[in-house]
């Protein structure tokens, strides 16, 4: 077993420092994570032309419920991984572990080869343009066919960071963006392969960062080496995998049903204003990076020391990360709404398509304080296992963000539209707060106060 990880730095250190300096590598790799989309936009846009940005907005949506479904189902085993950690339980980790690969590998496979065969019907239902249907459909096959490396990825980077190492993957994470902003000049702009040519550096950038972090985790954690034993399957250690990598997956997954939903809408207007708007969707993502890697980190350090009964450092770690919610809400919010219309021209110098991204995004910006609150909130509830409320949480944001959409576009048009998000965080933030704030007095107090 490896000594050096066995003492987990959180477990051990300042709970506000050791969770800042754990999200450091998770904060960087996210924002590498989201390059992958934002170097392929930048391309296709100056390279391909407006119209492939298009599609790679149409296709976004449709991509990216499928493939943070399966980050959901990777992320589940973590959480329960980071439990057995903390309590000192490597037989059951590794168990745990051997289990979660053999479903998630068998739900990849059928969920890409069931992708393949949906997408197009996907694309009609969202009033795809004709002219945008062909390369988006395209796009998205290349992308499923190649899930399996998405998901091999993610399920070791999450494997390693349950056990508190979140730099190993960070190094492979650069070496694949490179090797992808690399093959998409060269498929693109060299061998003239278009879109497709996009899907294809994509997918081979995850295989090599797949491939890579497989190979370090054998060599370097004998933690995480599956033994065959650990393939054998146990009913109940699926079932409860079963039950958090549901509710991760069904939280990714409505947040992207929501983004589909609001695609319909925008494929409505013309093309211009389809990938200036997706060109804001894109940054958006980008932008949350710093919020999302803080609040995995804090994820994994309440889980572990949930499952080391260390309650007092649980209720320390919640009460510190309000620092965070307050510097990264200020500050995201700041950055996006001055700097917006200078982000989205750097997919394309087409006014029509900054006009109506930079007005998409510095409304998202606005509302980036009550994005902080939700992620928090829900990090915690993860982690101790609130799942119900959890989902509750992002169900009543979508339902919310849908909704406000097609109201606000109805009364004040497209610019209308651009405040949904903000809208439904309006009520996504108050019900986490409650929720969180109740927990925190009711169930980890009383906890902290039995830590002795």
């Amino acid at each position: 077993m490896d000594g050096a990880i066995s003492k987990s730095p959180l477990l051990t250190q300042s709970p506000a420092k050791v969770i800042i300096k754990f999200s450091i590598p998770l904060i960087i790799g996210d924002f590498c994570q989201q390059l992958y989309n934002v170097v392929d936009s930048i391309v296709a846009g100056r390279f391909i032309g407006t119209g492939a940005l298009a599609e790679l907005g149409v296709a976004s949506p449709v991509m990216n419920i499928i493939i943070f479904l399966l980050i959901g189902f990777a992320m589940g085993g973590s959480v329960i991984m980071s439990r057995h950690f903390g309590n000192k339980d490597y037989g059951a980790l590794k168990k745990v572990m051997g289990n979660a690969l053999v479903i998630g590998v068998i739900f990849t496979l059928i969920l890409s080869a069931a992708s393949i065969g949906l997408s197009r019907p996907f694309l009609k239902l969202l009033n795809t343009k004709d002219t945008l249907l062909q390369g988006a459909d395209n796009y998205l096959k290349i992308i499923f066919a190649g899930a399996i490396f998405t998901y091999l990825y993610n399920f070791y980077c999450f494997a390693v960071r349950s056990i508190g190492d979140s730099f190993t993957p960070l190094i492979f994470l650069f070496i694949s963006v490179a090797f992808n902003a690399i093959l998409d000049v060269l498929f693109v702009v060299v061998f003239k392969w278009g879109i497709e040519g996009t899907a294809m550096a994509t997918v081979f950038a995850q295989m090599l960062s797949a491939m890579l972090c497989i190979i370090y985790t054998h060599k370097k954690f004998e933690l995480l080496r599956i033994k065959k034993d650990d393939l054998k399957i146990s009913k109940g250690i699926i079932v409860e995998i079963t039950s958090y990598s549901v509710s991760m997956s069904i939280q990714q997954v409505f947040v992207y049903v929501g983004r589909l939903a609001i695609q319909g809408l925008v494929n409505t207007y013309p093309e211009n204003i389809v990938a200036g708007i997706n060109s804001g969707t894109r940054l958006d993502a980008l932008l949350q990076t710093p919020m999302r890697g803080y609040t995995n980190a804090l994820t994994t350090f309440v889980a572990q020391n949930y499952g080391a009964k260390k309650y007092r450092r649980v209720a320390q770690g919640y009460r510190a990360s309000w620092v965070a919610v307050a510097f990264f809400g200020v500050f995201s919010t700041l950055f996006t709404v001055l700097s917006a219309k200078g982000l989205v021209g750097l997919f394309d110098d087409n006014a029509e398509v900054i006009a109506s991204g930079t007005g998409y995004l510095a409304s998202i910006g606005w509302g980036y304080m009550l994005m902080c609150i939700i992620v928090q909130s829900q990090a915690v509830f993860k982690a101790i296992g609130m799942l119900k409320t959890f989902v509750s949480s992002t169900m009543l944001s979508i339902i919310f963000r849908i909704s406000l959409s097609y109201l606000f576009e109805h009364i004040w048009g497209l610019e209308g539209m651009y405040w949904a998000p903000t809208g439904s965080w309006v009520v996504g933030g108050t019900f986490c707060l409650v929720c969180m704030l109740t927990a925190y007095r009711r169930r980890l107090l009383p906890l902290a106060k039995t830590d002795v």
